[in-house]
């Protein structure tokens, strides 16, 4: 996955009018959580980390508003389903990201949007746009 201007006009219309949103970025390997990152900058949204641990993660849905997640299952020796269960209980809509199988995931999360990796700026652009759109609300421009 490489974001950069030229890629992002691959963007589908359901990215191009999702309004600008406060995401959180959940991820441990350094290179993916950047193209996550800078990839969401480039669309227009604002990024939260990325956090590489789920302590940090847990602190930072302590400390920030966000309007939805991105989570990676399997995060160092961890897996992120503290952090789900946190945003579950929050209302705050989250996806997850895997380079395992669906099958890693647990039948409780059945129904969440899961990205396979590797995955291009495309999935990973309707994959934010579907998950903001879970939310049912507006949402405030990121500034």
């Amino acid at each position: 996955m490489i974001a950069d201007a030229r890629l992002m006009s691959t963007r589908t219309p359901k990215s191009q009018n999702q309004p600008p949103a406060c995401i959180l970025v959940v991820e441990d390997d350094i290179l993916n959580g950047f193209l996550m990152e800078e990839t969401l900058h480039l669309a227009g949204h604002q990024v939260l980390g990325p956090a590489k641990t789920v302590p940090r993660a847990l602190a930072l849905l302590e400390t920030c508003a966000i309007d939805a997640a991105i989570l990676d299952l399997q995060i160092e020796d961890d897996t992120s389903l503290a952090v789900a269960r946190r945003l579950d209980n929050l209302g705050i809509p989250w996806a997850m990201t895997t380079g395992h199988s669906r099958s890693a995931i647990p039948p409780q999360y059945a129904h969440v949007r899961v990205l396979t990796k590797p995955f291009s700026i495309a999935q990973l652009l309707n994959l934010t746009a579907d998950t903001l759109s879970d939310a049912g609300s507006r949402l405030v421009p990121a500034q």
